[in-house]
């Protein structure tokens, strides 16, 4: 124990005088203002101190999403080879497969034409006949192979110039790079399976992007098979076509 040298008030070792009328008690300190400033200033000061990370993070959400928009209209060559497949065969997939097959100002002349929805039509029922009879088609895998060389990248363009001689656009085609994929497509006729592998082309063309050449005919097949009446499966062979 503990004697105040002010009054002779006992007190505990370590402590002080517990008599407030005395001029050795231990007195709080005095607050001015809002108690709670403190907080809220330090919460300031730290804002301040952080204000380079805030922005740096502002700044790196917007770019993400200006890159997001930009990958969403402007796909690269793995993504218009698997639009391609993805589509090829869905009922509906006759308008993705088209118009990532045709340059832009062809695609639009095709599109006013009445033989764009004669076309779709038939491509429908090129599909729905396929499953009528038992025929499934799945998408196991789209890998590229190699690159075009330029021979290939001759061809083409070639291709493309045909194309927009059809469609009356300008014919002027550059193409400087491309690439071969391969399309593994798991086949059922009628509980015969099978695993086939489909080639096709894509290259980029100056203003209009990555494009698809099916090099092994399968969206032509199907639309073929789509205008075909009374089509019997019975004497159905997929070697009959030039996949």
């Amino acid at each position: 124990m503990a004697f105040c040298k002010h009054c002779g008030t006992e007190y505990p070792d370590g402590g002080s005088c517990p008599n407030p009328a005395c001029p050795g008690a231990q007195q709080a300190p005095e607050q001015s203002g809002n108690p709670l400033d403190g907080g809220f200033n330090d919460a300031m000061e730290h804002v301040k101190k952080n204000m380079s990370v805030i922005i740096g993070a502002v700044i790196a959400v917007i770019v993400l999403v200006i890159v997001i928009v930009f990958l969403g209209g402007h796909m690269g060559a793995k993504g218009a080879a698997n639009k391609y497949a993805k589509n090829l065969f869905k009922k509906n997939g006759f308008k993705s497969v088209t118009k990532v097959t045709m340059l832009d100002d062809a695609y639009k002349e095709y599109k006013s034409d009445d033989d764009f929805d004669e076309d779709k039509d038939a491509y429908k029922d090129g599909i729905e006949a396929l499953k009528d009879n038992d025929c499934k088609f799945k998408v196991k895998s789209v890998k590229k192979s190699g690159k075009l060389k330029n021979k290939e990248l001759k061809e083409a363009k070639n291709i493309f110039k045909s194309q927009a001689k059809s469609y009356d656009v300008d014919d002027d085609i550059t193409v400087k790079k491309g690439y071969e994929y391969k399309v593994k497509v798991k086949i059922n006729v009628d509980g015969d399976k099978s695993t086939e592998t489909f080639k096709i082309w894509v290259v980029k063309v100056k203003g209009n992007g990555w494009k698809v050449i099916d090099k092994s005919g399968m969206s032509s097949a199907i639309a073929m098979l789509g205008g075909l009446s009374n089509l019997d499966m019975d004497d159905f062979d997929l070697d009959d076509f030039d996949f």
